[in-house]
C-alpha cells in the first residue's frame, strides 16, 4: 500500500475509533482517554493484528508519519498538563499537603525501585539498565494523573473544599518531581552511560534550563503576552506564541538528551504564571489538543501494546496490586502525619493512586528510551488503565465520609461566578477626549483589581483625507484630537490603577463604530464608554448603533453637567434595584468599582405612590407602612451583603415616591450621592433604541454622574 494512503487511513480509523469509544466511556461517567487508549489496543496486534494479521500489516507496517504526529500531541498534552500545574501553591503548603506528598510520593518510588530490582534478568540484561529500569519503575509508580484527579474533583463537587486542595497540592509536587526524576533518567539512557560526568552535565543542562525559563522567558512573556493584540492583527497569535515556545522547549530538552515531554510541560507552567494569557486561547488549544491530538497520541500509544506479549498474569497483577497499594499507603501515612482524620487519609490515596494520561506518558517514554521491552510496556499500559477505572469508583464510596465545614462553605459560596470576574478581565475604552470618555477610562481602570485584568484605552485613528477632499472643504469642521494628549489624560483619570489602562491605536475600518465593535468583539468582557454630549446621552446615532450590536456587557457613562476636571474616586454609589436580572448586574459592577475605591455603596428601591381617596381612613393613605419598610431594608442588606466583600460600607434604603425617577433623585439628593449605577436592556420593537422612560429620565434629571450597564445575555462571565 502507498505510504501516504496508509498514513491517512491511519489517521481516520484511529480518530474515529478513539472518538467513538471515548464518547462510550463518557456514557459511563469514565475518563474518555480510556476510550481514546483502546481504540489503539483495538487496532493494534492485541485485537486486529490478531483477528486479521494480513490487513493490520497492510495498515500498520509503517507507522512513522504517526509517531511524528503523536510526538506533537505529546508535547501539547504536556502543555496542558503543564498549563494546570500552578507552581505557586508550592509556596503555601501545609503540613498536610507536605507530608501527603512525601510520603505519597516515597513510599510508591521505593516499591517501585524495589520491583525493579527484583524483574527477572530477561527484563534488564547488564548492570546500566538494571539501574534505569529500577529507576524508571519508581517514576511510573510514583507519579499521578492530575488532569484525572483535577475531573474527580469536579465530578465530586469537592474541587474547592479542603480535601480537593490538599489533593492538588500533593499531585502538583509528586508530578514536577516525577518529571525532573524522569527527565534525569532519559538523559542518562539516552548518554548510554551512568558515568558521574554524563550525570554531572545532564544536571548542569537542566538547571540551566529552568533558571532560563524562571528568570528570562517567564519575564519575556508576562511582559510580552499583553501588547499581542496591538502588534498581530490577525487572530490568533497568542496561540502561535504558544505553540511555537512549546516546540522551542521541547526541542532543546531533547537536544540536551532530556526527554522532549519535559520541554513542553516547563513551557505549560511558565504560561500558567502569566495572568494575562487570555481563556480564549486556552479554550481553542485544548480543544485541538483533546480532540485531535490527543486522541491520535493514546491511539498511538495502544498501537504498541501487545497483551498477547504477557507470559501469565503474574506481572500485570503485581504492577497493579504494587501501584495502588503503594500509592494509597504513602498518602494514607502522610494524611495521617498531616493531621487528617482517616477518611481524609484514604480517601487522598484512592484519588492519588490514578495514573491516567501520565502513567501513558510514562510508558510511551520508557518504551521509546528502550527500558521497557513489549511485554513490560503493556503491564505499565494496562496498570494506568486499570487504577485510572477504580478511582473514581473507590473514592466515591467514602466522599460522603469527608464532612464540610463552614470555611468550606463559605468557600463555595464566594467562588460562584461573579458578574465582573477578576484576573483575566478585558475592557475596552474608546478614547474620544470628552470629559465622559475620562470618566469612563477610570471606572474601568478601577474594574481592574487584581494582576491579570486589561483595560484598553483604544483611539481609532480617522482615515486621512485625500486630496480632492481637501480641495472640496469636505474636511472643514472635524476636530483634531491629540490621542498622546487623550491617553495621558486617561492615565490621570485612572488614578492608582493606572498601570492597568494600556494606550493603543488602531487605523479606521469602515466606520468607528465598526472598528469599536470588531475590537470588542475579540474576547472583551466589558466595553466602556463615555455618553454623547450633544442631545440625549444614549440616543446619539453613534451610541445607539454600538447599544444594539455590541458584542459583550456594555456600559454607558455620563459625568454630571458641566464637569470638566480629571475624575477623581466617587466615595458614595447608589445602586437601585427592582429584584430583576439588570439591576443584580448593576449592584455587582457598582460593587467591584465601590471595593476597587474605598466607596459606600447603597441599595435603593422604591415603591411608587397611589393616587390615594381622602376619605379613606389615614391608616391607608401609605401604601409603605415603616414596618413593611423596615422588613424590606433588612432582606434587602441580608441579600447583598452575600455579594459585597465589606458590608459594614453597605447601606439598604427603601423608599417611597410618585415614580421611581423622583425616588431616585430625591434620593441622590438626600445622600449627596457622586454615582448612580442603572442596569438596562433593549426594549424596542422597532428599529429604534429603547431603554425605557426611567433610563430616559434618568440620564437628565439625575444631578450625579450616571453609569448605564446594558448586560449582553449569552456574554463571557
Amino acid at each position: 500500500m502507498d505510504p501516504q494512503v496508509a498514513f491517512l487511513l491511519q489517521l481516520a480509523l484511529i480518530l474515529a475509533t478513539a472518538r467513538a469509544l471515548g464518547e462510550l466511556l463518557r456514557l459511563i461517567n469514565q475518563p474518555p482517554v480510556l476510550g481514546e487508549l483502546m481504540a489503539g489496543i483495538v487496532l493494534g496486534p492485541t485485537v486486529l493484528g490478531a483477528l486479521w494479521p494480513d490487513g493490520f500489516h497492510a495498515l500498520f507496517s509503517d507507522t512513522a508519519h504517526l509517531q511524528t504526529l503523536s510526538i506533537i500531541g505529546l508535547a501539547l498534552l504536556m502543555l496542558l498538563t503543564g498549563l494546570e500545574t500552578d507552581v505557586r501553591m508550592l509556596r503555601n503548603l501545609g503540613r498536610a499537603a507536605f507530608m501527603a506528598s512525601f510520603f505519597g510520593m516515597l513510599i510508591p518510588f521505593a516499591s517501585g525501585l524495589a520491583l525493579g530490582g527484583l524483574l527477572p534478568e530477561a527484563y534488564a540484561p547488564g548492570k546500566v539498565q538494571r539501574l534505569a529500569l529500577m529507576l524508571f519503575m519508581g517514576t511510573a509508580m510514583g507519579i499521578s494523573a492530575m488532569p484525572v484527579i483535577a475531573k474527580i474533583l469536579i465530578d465530586l463537587q469537592m474541587i474547592k473544599r479542603d480535601f480537593g486542595l490538599l489533593t492538588l497540592s500533593a499531585a502538583v509536587v509528586d508530578d514536577t518531581v516525577g518529571w525532573i526524576v524522569l527527565a534525569v533518567i532519559s538523559g542518562l539512557v539516552t548518554t548510554g552511560s551512568f558515568e558521574p560526568d554524563h550525570v554531572f552535565r545532564t544536571l548542569l543542562w537542566l538547571a540551566a534550563f529552568l533558571a532560563f525559563a524562571r528568570y528570562a522567558l517567564y519575564p519575556v512573556l508576562r511582559l510580552a503576552l499583553p501588547h499581542l493584540d496591538n502588534v498581530m492583527r490577525m487572530p490568533g497569535g497568542e496561540l502561535v506564541v504558544i505553540f511555537c515556545v512549546t516546540m522551542l522547549c521541547a526541542g532543546f530538552t531533547e537536544a540536551i538528551h532530556v526527554h522532549a515531554v519535559f520541554g513542553a510541560f516547563v513551557a505549560g507552567v511558565v504560561f500558567r504564571q502569566c495572568p494575562t494569557l487570555a481563556s480564549e486561547s486556552l479554550g481553542k488549544l485544548e480543544s485541538v489538543t483533546m480532540s485531535l491530538f490527543a486522541p491520535l497520541f493514546f491511539g498511538v500509544v495502544g498501537l504498541g501494546v501487545d497483551l498477547w506479549k504477557i507470559q501469565g498474569f503474574w506481572l500485570p497483577v503485581l504492577v497493579i496490586s504494587i501501584a495502588i497499594a503503594g500509592k494509597i499507603a504513602g498518602c494514607f501515612l502522610g494524611g495521617i502525619l498531616g493531621r487528617q482524620n482517616r477518611w481524609m487519609a484514604l480517601a487522598l490515596g484512592f484519588c492519588m493512586s490514578a495514573r491516567g494520561a501520565m502513567g501513558l506518558v510514562v510508558a510511551k517514554v520508557g518504551h521509546e528510551l528502550g527500558i521497557l521491552d513489549v511485554e513490560l510496556y503493556s503491564c505499565i499500559v494496562l496498570m494506568a488503565v486499570v487504577t485510572s477505572f477504580l478511582a473514581p469508583i473507590l473514592i466515591k464510596l467514602i466522599a460522603h465520609k469527608i464532612p464540610l465545614n463552614e470555611d468550606e462553605k463559605q468557600r463555595e459560596k464566594s467562588s460562584e461566578g461573579r458578574f465582573v470576574p477578576t484576573g483575566q478581565l478585558k475592557i475596552l475604552v474608546p478614547a474620544s477626549g470628552g470629559p465622559n470618555a475620562l470618566l469612563g477610562g477610570h471606572l474601568a481602570a478601577h474594574l481592574c483589581r487584581t494582576d491579570g485584568d486589561r483595560c484598553t484605552a483604544l483611539y481609532v485613528e480617522p482615515e486621512p483625507l485625500s486630496w480632492w477632499q481637501g480641495l472640496a472643504g469636505s474636511g472643514r469642521g472635524k476636530r483634531h484630537i491629540d490621542a498622546e494628549a487623550v491617553f495621558k489624560n486617561l492615565k490621570e483619570a485612572a488614578g492608582a490603577f493606572a498601570a492597568r489602562l494600556t494606550p493603543r491605536k488602531t487605523p479606521v475600518q469602515e466606520s468607528v463604530s465598526a472598528t469599536i465593535l470588531a475590537e470588542a468583539a475579540k474576547g472583551c468582557h466589558f466595553l466602556v464608554m463615555g455618553a454623547s454630549g450633544e442631545g440625549h446621552p444614549v440616543y446619539d446615532p453613534f451610541i445607539a448603533e454600538i447599544v444594539k450590536k455590541c458584542p459583550c456587557h456594555l456600559v454607558v457613562v455620563a459625568g454630571r453637567e458641566g464637569q470638566t476636571d480629571t475624575p477623581k474616586p466617587m466615595k458614595r454609589i447608589l445602586v437601585p434595584t427592582n429584584g430583576s436580572y439588570v439591576s443584580d448586574a448593576a449592584f455587582d459592577l457598582a460593587a467591584a468599582y465601590a471595593e476597587a475605591a474605598g466607596a459606600a455603596l447603597s441599595v435603593l428601591y422604591v415603591s411608587e405612590s397611589r393616587n390615594v381617596n381622602p376619605l379613606l381612613p389615614a391608616a391607608a393613605i401609605s401604601p409603605l407602612g415603616e414596618h413593611v419598610a423596615d422588613m424590606m431594608r433588612v432582606t434587602l442588606k441580608e441579600q447583598f451583603s452575600e455579594r459585597f466583600p465589606h458590608p459594614e460600607r453597605l447601606e439598604c434604603h427603601v423608599r417611597e415616591g410618585e415614580s421611581v425617577i423622583s425616588g431616585l433623585v430625591d434620593e441622590v439628593h438626600r445622600g449627596q450621592y457622586d454615582l448612580v449605577v442603572l442596569g438596562a436592556e433593549n426594549k424596542s420593537l422597532v428599529e429604534r433604541l429603547y431603554l425605557g422612560p426611567n433610563i430616559e429620565a434618568a440620564m437628565l434629571e439625575v444631578p450625579c454622574a450616571v453609569a448605564i450597564l446594558i448586560p449582553k445575555v449569552g456574554a463571557k462571565r
